[in-house]
């Protein structure tokens, strides 16, 4: 996708297929959350590059999350708590992305 040799509709594809992949406010969501934060990225390759950088950014940040809460889980059973704690945010909720 960020590749400045393939055409733009072919790249912009390309973010739509990591769209599928990752989409945290749904398909349509995600998309229209990406071209708020970067502009057009249709049509205009410097929105494209924001709009990529964007979701990477929030894929590792959500990465980040789960490896921690996952951290939390293997101790908490190992000290016997085998339910999460009321109110420990678990990263897995889709329903924090519709924020």
């Amino acid at each position: 996708m960020a590749d400045p040799a393939l055409p733009l509709r072919v790249r912009v594809a390309a973010l739509r297929s990591c769209v599928q992949l990752y989409r945290p406010f749904g398909f349509h969501g995600t998309l229209d959350r990406l071209a708020g934060v970067a502009g057009p990225f249709q049509r205009d390759e410097a929105a494209l590059l924001r709009a990529l950088a964007a979701l990477e950014a929030d894929r590792a940040g959500w990465l980040a999350e789960l490896e921690a809460y996952a951290r939390a889980r293997r101790s908490g059973k190992r000290c016997g708590r085998r339910v999460p704690a009321e109110g420990e945010r678990n990263p897995n909720d889709r329903a924090r992305w519709s924020v």
